[in-house]
């Protein structure tokens, strides 16, 4: 009975040490991504909001004169 508390506690330990390399490589490497990605996505709304208005702005303009 020890013995497979031994085995079973090295196993549970070894899971437990997978576990931890997977969430720092999350952490180091997934969320820079992610991050990186979403900035991106930020500049191309603004870029494609500025147009929009700019647009709008140039059709009001030309209509009233």
């Amino acid at each position: 009975m020890e013995q497979q508390n031994k085995e079973a506690i090295i196993r549970i330990e070894g899971k437990l040490e997978l576990m931890d390399n997977k969430l720092t490589t999350l952490r180091d490497n997934h969320l820079f991504h992610i991050e990186r990605d979403m900035r991106q996505l930020r500049t191309l709304v603004w870029f494609i909001g500025s147009t929009v208005f700019l647009q709008m702005c140039y059709l009001i303009i030309r209509t009233l004169m």
